[in-house]
Formats: C-alpha cells, structure tokens, sequence
C-alpha cells in the first residue's frame, strides 16, 4: 500500500496561505527583519536543501549518514512489538529514512512508514519513489502532507501500535530555545509510553568547519529563493540581484546565523500586503539559525522537556548525534 494524504488543518488554525502572510509581515515589520528558514521550503526550495546536504562541507548530512548506517542494528532492537509506526517529521526526500527501510524489510520487522512534510512535492515524490524501488514488498506508506502534530494525531488516534518517531537533520537546531521548548512539550503530549524519538543534534565544533558548512554559492542560492518564494506567493517585488547572503558564526548564541544583506536603499512593495517595506544599504535580514550543542545542554533539553535519554548515537569524529529519547516516567 502506497499512498498521499493531505492533513486538514482545524478550523481555528492558520491556513498554509495566511501563515506565510502573517509570517512575512511580522519579520519584515521587525526593527531588525527576520524570516524563519521553513519560508524556504517549497518544491523548489527542498529540492536546493537536498543538493546542500550532498556537499561534503555541510557536515550534519554526511555524519548522520554513517551514523545511520553504523547503528542500524540499535535502532531497531528499540522494537519491542509485533508492528509498529515508523514516523518522520520533516521527511524531505527520506535518503537516510530509506537506510534503516531496507534494514527492517530484511529483518522482517512489520512496519508502517508515516513520512509527513510540509512540502506536498516532497512527499508525493517520496512515495512514488518507495513504490517505485518496493512494489514486490510487504512495505506499507502514507506520506501525509501538513502540520507534524496534526499529522502525528491522525496516525495515533485510533492505532496502539508502538512508534518509532524520527526528527533527523538539524531542524530541532534551527529553533530558538522558546521554541524547541514548546515544540518538544508538544511532541511529548502526543508519545506513549513505549514509544520513542530519535532526533539529530549538530554538536559544537571548530568554528571553521562550521563557516564552511554555511558559506557557498548553494547556501546562498537556497537564501536567496526566500526572496522568490515571497514574490510568487504574495506578488512583491524583490529584486534577488540587490542582496547577496552570508552566514556567521555568533560565539554568543553558539549559532551560525545566515543574513540576506540589502547592497542598497530599497523599497520592497508587497501587494498581498498593501504595504512597502524599505532596505537600509547594508541593512542585514535573518533568515536562519542553526544552535550547535554540547551534549550537556542537549540531555537538558531533553530532561526539562519530559523526557529521559536512552542512548547517544554518534558519528566517527563526534560532530553530530541522534539520540534516543523516551518520554519520562
């Protein structure tokens, strides 16, 4: 079984429409404009993160690659049941997903695949991929497109099943502390007890490695397609031209935060708005953060959270870890 489904928001949410509006208006309204990184992900602006992860500077994919591979075989002696739910938040193209896949499938291990995304592209291109690659077996998907906890409250409301939970890549990282916070509550509420989460964590490392990871001519292009994105879904008229994109290391927050830099005075006219926005020359625009983390403030976030670490999973030199997590009891 193969399928897509697109998750229905409830009626007092957002529309995907009226969040980016809503969004974009209170970022460029800052006294120091600021966009959260997820504007980026549509189609196109998934497909660009997926060739960034191919780059052999842009660490966090190469490590939790070999950590994937070299821990497979402890990731599924976390199952404990007959059946169980294999969840992934923020599926993209589900490459390192696909690894433990063919792992269960030759242990014979009986599973569902729930990969959700925002990007409906990603996900129908998902599936049709796993079709594609596991027509002959026993494999079951539905890729569901939309909100994480709405997607998570579909899959677990009426199924007792035990779930693996997999929040890989540096997503968890790109959130401020506020609201990893309130994300990892949330994810906790919708767990059991025999359930568990596996989440990927960039550790801190040399500076430089980490100034090379988010400097390149992909990372800018990747930035710079916010730009396009804000054209297209709400009729402004950014010029890509008139920015160029750099990204810092900041050893206050212990984050690599990426600008789009205004190279003149502008005015930005939005017309889903009805407003223009004005660029100062050199006038700096957030539009990532990336908090890399020693593992003592990742073991409290996970305590202060409600839950209690398992096991850590690191790659060869360290750079990164997927760790293990249970809710407390």
């Amino acid at each position: 079984m193969f399928e897509t489904k697109i998750l229905k928001s409830g009626p007092e949410a957002f529309s995907p429409e009226g969040q980016f509006a809503s969004t974009v208006n209170e970022g460029l309204s800052l006294q120091n404009k600021r966009l959260p990184s997820w504007l980026i992900f549509d189609n196109a602006g998934s497909e660009l993160f997926k060739k960034i992860t191919e780059l052999a500077e842009y660490l966090p994919a190469a490590c939790e690659f070999e950590i994937i591979h070299n821990h497979k075989n402890d990731i599924s002696r976390l199952i404990t049941g007959n059946t169980f739910n294999l969840i992934e938040l923020g599926a993209g193209d589900g490459c390192k997903t696909k690894i433990l896949i063919e792992h269960f499938l030759d242990k014979k291990l009986n599973f569902h695949y729930f990969p959700i995304d925002i990007s409906n592209g990603a996900i129908t291109n998902l599936v049709r991929s796993l079709e594609n690659s596991h027509t002959s077996t026993p494999l079951k998907v539905t890729g569901l497109t939309g909100d994480y906890f709405e997607g998570l409250k579909t899959i677990t409301r009426n199924d007792s099943k035990q779930n693996l939970v997999l929040f890989l890549g540096v997503t968890l990282n790109n959130m401020d502390s506020d609201t990893a916070r309130s994300f990892l509550k949330n994810l906790k509420e919708s767990l059991g007890p025999e359930d568990y989460l596996l989440t990927g964590f960039d550790l801190m490392k040399n500076p430089k490695l980490l100034y090379s990871a988010y400097n390149n001519g992909l990372f800018e292009k990747f930035n710079l397609h916010l730009l396009d994105r804000i054209n297209q879904e709400l009729g402004a008229n950014f010029n890509k031209e008139n920015f160029v994109q750099q990204g810092h290391y900041n050893p206050n927050t212990r984050a690599v935060e990426s600008y789009l830099y205004s190279t003149q005075n502008q005015a930005v006219h939005i017309k889903a708005l009805n407003k223009d926005f004005h660029f100062r020359a050199w006038e700096a625009m957030q539009t990532e953060q990336s908090f890399k983390y020693t593992l003592e403030e990742m073991e409290t976030l996970a305590l202060e959270n409600g839950f209690e670490i398992v096991e850590h999973l690191f790659d060869s030199k360290k750079y990164f870890v997927d760790s293990v997590w249970k809710v407390a009891r």
